[in-house]
């Protein structure tokens, strides 16, 4: 599990061979995040921690996860407990992302990406980005 909160999250994710579009989707993520929590830009992107305002942050899921990091982030039933708001499937090098949004309450959000994984795919909106950017040969951090 990779906690993303801050633009050091989001380097700290080319360590763990996450293809580029995916950090460039989560770095936009992160702007969006950041846009709104923040109204009166007292942080710059590069400052801005999710942690100083408390409505939530990225959070991209490994696959090895255990019931007590499930339960950590608000999900006592794991995912199979899970009824998001929206879902989104991105493709790239033949690989499938997954975006979930799960709404907490009116004021906190939690966005959840995995790797490969079918769950949520009656929830999906139309799958995006099929193959659109491949990038030859990136691994997997699965």
């Amino acid at each position: 599990m990779i906690e993303i909160k801050s633009v050091g999250d989001i380097k700290a994710l080319e360590k763990k061979a996450v293809p580029k579009q995916i950090m460039d989707l989560i770095t936009d993520e992160l702007k969006e995040i950041h846009a709104w929590a923040d109204e009166d830009k007292e942080y710059s992107f590069e400052e801005f921690n999710t942690d100083i305002f408390d409505y939530g942050y990225i959070v991209l899921l490994e696959g090895n996860e255990s019931r007590e990091d499930y339960i950590y982030l608000g999900l006592s039933e794991g995912l199979d407990g899970v009824i998001p708001e929206a879902s989104h499937n991105y493709y790239f090098a033949g690989q499938k992302w997954t975006k979930l949004i799960v709404v907490y309450n009116d004021s906190y959000t939690m966005s959840f990406w995995l790797k490969n994984c079918d769950i949520f795919d009656s929830y999906a909106d139309d799958q995006k980005n099929r193959d659109a950017m491949d990038i030859p040969g990136t691994e997997s951090i699965f």
